[in-house]
């Protein structure tokens, strides 16, 4: 009797780890220690900011150079901002000492700022969001091997499953950005969202949807073919406001997010896509433009100059004006960020 008892425990506990591990719902821990790296104790009263950066393969000496002028640039302008920075990286094993260095090398310089640390590991926070973001590396993959391949490119829609359920809002960056104004500026235009809006996104300032879309042009009709500016130039997920409190209830975001409406709206417009994330925010905007609050160009002034030498030499710099204050720019392409 007692070996028939001890039996049932064992299968017991058995049929518990094996529902745990299986269960979609189970979440690894990615978190790791949050640092009071630049006077931040754990205390504070303060409000926070949540900022989320990628930086993976940093050993390459130009994201070295980007990261450093990212960070910089984020503490020095704070401005009067008393709020904490909250900044999550998503990184590897081999990056996260270069990470730390540059955090260290601004400790001294920058006393006063109010920074937390938290590192999330990159392979681990790609076991939770693979389910997600499979879709969209199916369809906004040019190729194997290129550029915007990586898995780092299709994080952001997701976030809402890596971030802690208590986090409400959160402010995405590429590592190739420099703040000319305070991010507590930029964090302080969710209170402008509607009750609708998930996401806030800068318009795309280059001509690549243009491009991308006339095949959907022609086969609209001359209506279509010679509009230059309109709601159709897309998005750049350079930096992305996410309201993540909204998308974790969101049955309609869990509906865009489906391969079966992804492939719906591909094949309405003929798009073929290759800038990961991108792509999917910009048919969204096409679609359910309620979604998306539109952010100033300012907040995400793009540099890049690529199709003014592909194609698109005359027309250019009317997709790529920006008459608003520049509170950010975005070196895309590795473009140089002008010098102060």
């Amino acid at each position: 009797m007692r070996t028939y008892a001890k039996c049932i425990i064992v299968l017991t506990i058995f049929t518990i780890l094996v529902i745990l591990y299986f269960n979609p719902k189970t979440r690894i821990n990615v978190k790791s220690k949050a640092l009071s790296s630049i006077n931040a104790a754990a205390d504070k009263t303060e409000p926070k900011v949540s900022i989320w950066i990628s930086v993976t393969k940093i050993a390459h000496g130009h994201l070295l150079t980007k990261f450093r002028r990212f960070f910089k640039s984020l503490v020095n302008q704070r401005g009067k901002c008393q709020a904490v920075f909250e900044l999550n990286v998503i990184t590897d094993n081999t990056s996260r000492p270069t990470v730390d260095s540059v955090i260290y090398e601004f400790r001294k310089q920058y006393k006063e700022a109010l920074l937390m640390l938290v590192y999330y590991d990159f392979q681990d926070v790609l076991k939770i969001v693979e389910n997600k973001i499979e879709p969209l590396k199916r369809f906004f993959q040019s190729s194997k091997g290129s550029y915007y391949s990586d898995d780092v490119f299709y994080l952001s829609p997701a976030l809402h499953l890596v971030a802690p359920s208590s986090l409400k809002k959160a402010i995405i960056v590429d590592v190739d950005t420099e703040f000319q104004s305070s991010i507590c500026d930029l964090n302080s235009i969710f209170n402008n969202f509607t009750k609708t809006q998930l996401f806030g996104l800068a318009p795309e300032m280059s001509p690549v949807y243009h491009h991308i879309l006339w095949k959907w042009r022609n086969y609209k009709g001359d209506k279509y073919k010679t509009q230059k500016h309109s709601n159709f130039n897309g998005l750049n997920s350079g930096v992305i406001m996410s309201y993540l409190e909204r998308i974790r209830k969101s049955t309609e975001y869990n509906r865009l997010i489906s391969p079966e409406w992804i492939s719906s709206a591909v094949q309405k417009y003929l798009f073929k896509g290759h800038l990961g994330d991108q792509d999917w925010y910009t048919l969204v905007s096409f679609e359910r433009p309620e979604l998306i609050y539109r952010l100033s160009c300012g907040w995400n002034r793009q540099l890049c100059t690529w199709w003014k030498q592909h194609g698109y030499a005359e027309t250019f710099d009317s997709f790529a004006k920006c008459t608003e204050k520049i509170h950010l720019y975005h070196g895309n392409c590795d473009t140089p960020i002008p010098p102060k």
